[in-house]
């Protein structure tokens, strides 16, 4: 059995990978605005990935557990957020594994996907990690576009 919520058939949706960096909000914000211009929806993704603990089951189940709630937690706080922006429910998935794996999975699954919506870093000469990653090698694996928000953007008023 899967705790995995499908991302259900629909137009016009805006794909945002839930972290806890400063700048995710940002990419919250204006994947709000894009899907509110496109009468489309947010799509929100959290991909949990633990580590091992070899011998140590008992830890584990207990780490992966308080790592699914910080999840849960940080994913319904933005989909708060993107109801607030575009008063209607975002799709939400919550997968454990790997992180670039299971964003192109989720986008292959889900041909409605319009675009992948990451913010950059503004506190660093780095983007990211997934912005580094799509923007380069892997960009051959993305097959929609990719939308990147400097951090630092100020929201637009949403209306």
């Amino acid at each position: 059995m899967s705790d995995k919520v499908m991302i259900e058939k629909r137009k016009g949706v805006f794909l945002v990978i839930v972290d806890t960096t400063e700048e995710f909000l940002v990419a919250v914000d204006y994947a709000s605005q894009f899907a509110n211009a496109e009468d489309g929806y947010v799509a929100l993704l959290n991909v949990i990935q633990h580590a091992h603990f070899q011998n140590w089951k008992n830890i584990e189940d207990r780490v992966r557990s308080e790592m699914r709630g910080q999840a849960e937690q940080a994913t319904w706080d933005a989909a708060g957020r993107v109801i607030e922006n575009t008063h209607k429910m975002p799709m939400i998935c919550i997968e454990e594994g790997d992180r670039v794996d299971l964003i192109i999975k989720t986008i292959e699954e889900n041909e409605n996907i319009a675009a992948l919506v990451l913010a950059s870093s503004s506190n660093s000469t780095k983007p990211g990690p997934l912005i580094t990653y799509f923007s380069g090698k892997g960009l051959s694996r993305l097959p929609i576009p990719l939308m990147i928000i400097p951090g630092d953007l100020e929201p637009l008023a949403i209306s």
